[in-house]
């Protein structure tokens, strides 16, 4: 579904709010940086912090037991990227 953008007149697609549901644009970053680090991912930045909330509330990630600042990808957000990555 596209919709022109009234002051621009370029054509604004849907998926990217579509494909970001509830986790926001940040927090799929967040989740590719966890998914690239293949294991334990220490959140470097306050926005990896500011992302974490809804990741964790969706349930894509997990905090480790023993350091607060480390996380691992769950599952589930290994699955949601893949699907957002096929765009399925």
């Amino acid at each position: 579904m596209n919709r022109k953008i009234p002051y621009a007149g370029a054509e604004h697609s849907q998926p990217r709010s579509a494909a970001c549901g509830a986790v926001g644009a940040r927090g799929i970053a967040l989740m590719r940086r966890v998914m690239l680090a293949q294991g334990p991912y220490r959140l470097e930045s306050n926005r990896d912090r500011d992302a974490l909330g809804r990741v964790l509330v969706a349930g894509f990630a997990v905090r480790d037991r023993r350091d607060e600042d480390v996380i691992h990808l769950a599952d589930s957000g290994r699955a949601f990227l893949n699907r957002l990555m096929r765009a399925e």
